[in-house]
């Protein structure tokens, strides 16, 4: 199949592993909302409101590391339990494309959180011109959460390691890092370990995007001097 006959089957595969079920199952997104909404609500509450912007971000890139790393789950479930992989196998879809699919799949699932997170943080403050870097930076993070996510279900050889080996690279990935907090409190050997996660450049870069430039003030020293 070209490129664009297995980008096209990855998004039915995609639309078919979640938005399907989502269709029959709304209670599925109570699990999607609590953990990352919770998260922001207690540091909302808990900083008066100061540490609101901190708390998006974080949200919008534990939910995106989440289903990425559920993957490790997921792609058990659809190896062991249903031999959906085994079908795809079979399939003109290959690796990639069915990897992609699956990933379409998570993202798919998040869309609803996301749909609330993204004008939340344009509402806030965000500049329009740096919405281009937020998105690359939550596309590489959710590109990297579904590979590792992937990458595990192939050496797992249960399902109840799956659902538990992606729970753990959630914390790992999305709550350990410094999404939901500053990194200059991290101490400096911590944070070089930090800096081999995405998710912490992908909170820096978008945190550095929403402060805006600054300008240059003549003080009275220099306006004497001209």
């Amino acid at each position: 199949m070209r490129a664009t006959r297995q980008f096209r089957a990855a998004v039915i595969i995609g639309y078919m592993l979640s938005v399907t079920w989502l269709r029959r199952n709304l209670m599925s997104l109570v699990w999607l909302f609590a953990t990352p909404f919770s998260l922001l609500f207690i540091i909302t509450v808990t900083t008066g409101g100061r540490a609101f912007t901190v708390g998006v971000i974080g949200s919008l890139l534990l939910i995106l590391s989440t289903v990425g790393t559920g993957l490790a789950g997921d792609a058990t479930w659809y190896r062991l339990e249903t031999k959906l992989q085994d079908f795809f196998v079979a399939s003109p879809v290959n690796q990639l494309g069915y990897l992609l699919g699956i990933a379409f799949a998570g993202l798919f699932f998040a869309s609803p959180a996301l749909i609330v997170l993204i004008p939340l943080l344009i509402y806030v403050g965000l500049p329009i011109i740096a919405l281009p870097v937020v998105l690359f930076c939550l596309v590489g993070v959710w590109l990297f959460s579904s590979a590792i996510g992937y990458l595990v279900s192939t050496f797992t050889s249960n399902l109840r390691n799956g659902w538990q080996s992606g729970l753990l690279l959630s914390v790992i990935v999305g709550i350990l890092p410094p999404v939901f907090y500053p990194a200059e409190i991290l101490p400096h050997n911590i944070l070089l370990l930090a800096y081999a996660i995405p998710t912490t450049n992908a909170a820096l870069l978008i945190r550095n995007a929403w402060e805006p430039p600054r300008t240059c003030h003549t003080g009275p020293r220099s306006q004497a001097g001209s």
